[in-house]
């Protein structure tokens, strides 16, 4: 029986990037060896090359061998041990970052199925090396390692089956993301729907699931919010205001105020206003 070894790194401070590798190694595990019970504070995928061993998640116990990988989500409890007899090897990756998430949605990894059988097993495994090959504490480092993550994500990717329910949660909170990030510029929401990587429609419904309101109802709420607590809070003027929450017509933007709040700008900043306070 081979030797066992582990190769592994661990990034300390964490880049401001879409998606960030937490960590990344290989490993050939020693008879029995396991981690958990416990939770993670990231995503954490790992490829089987060789051997057998168990992951349990949700309650669920699965029996894992050469070619699987198999999925552990932030915050769940699982555990995950070697096989006594014939221990595993795989290597791994861990994530995070406001990507992560729509990306796994696009993959076949649900909370009910945590474990799958990849068609592109070795490239998996090549992406996996290719992100530990990469590693470093510097900030071009941290890019290269997603770079690489993004290859292995999306060799998942390519054997997905459509995910209607969580690739549309996905899209629409990474759509409102852009949108609350970006609601004081002249935006609209086809720049929102590039950033969600999909097409104004598809944006659209899925809006209307998550929110219960088209993407651009959505920018119109979120604006007149911001709007409310300026004029709680500032004396600015109302044309100021406007301009500040991304209304370039300060007429549209007190008849919007107007629908939403049953009242316009002026009588809404009398009662609730900072001289009122």
């Amino acid at each position: 029986m081979a030797r066992d070894f582990k190769h592994s790194f661990k990034v300390v401070a964490h880049a401001e990037l879409p998606l960030v590798v937490y960590n990344s190694g290989f490993q050939k595990c020693p008879p029995g060896h396991g981690w958990g019970p416990g939770v993670r504070d990231h995503y954490l995928l790992h490829y089987v090359v060789s051997g057998r061993g168990t992951y349990e998640a949700e309650g669920r116990t699965f029996v894992l061998s050469a070619g699987d990988a198999f999925l552990a989500r932030p915050e769940t409890p699982i555990l995950y041990q070697a096989d006594r007899e014939d221990p595993w090897e795989y290597y791994w990756v861990g994530f995070a970052g406001p990507s992560a998430a729509l990306l796994l949605a696009q993959t076949p990894f649900t909370r009910t199925h945590p474990v799958l059988h990849p068609a592109a097993g070795e490239r998996l495994r090549q992406a996996l090396l290719d992100i530990y090959k990469a590693r470093g504490a510097d900030y071009p480092s941290a890019v290269r390692m997603a770079g690489y993550l993004q290859a292995a994500l999306g060799l998942l990717m390519e054997t997905a089956p459509p995910r209607g329910g969580e690739a549309l949660t996905a899209y629409a909170r990474q759509g409102a993301a852009f949108l609350q990030q970006n609601y004081s510029r002249s935006i609209g929401v086809e720049e929102a729907a590039r950033q969600a990587g999909v097409s104004r429609s598809c944006l659209y419904r899925a809006f209307q699931a998550e929110f219960g309101c088209s993407p651009s109802a959505y920018l119109i709420r979120y604006r007149i919010q911001r709007a409310t607590q300026l004029l709680r809070h500032s004396t600015l003027p109302i044309s100021a205001v406007a301009a500040s929450v991304g209304f370039e017509d300060p007429l549209y933007f007190s008849r919007a105020f107007r629908r939403a709040m049953g009242q316009s700008p002026t009588e809404y900043r009398q009662q609730n206003g900072p001289r009122n306070g």
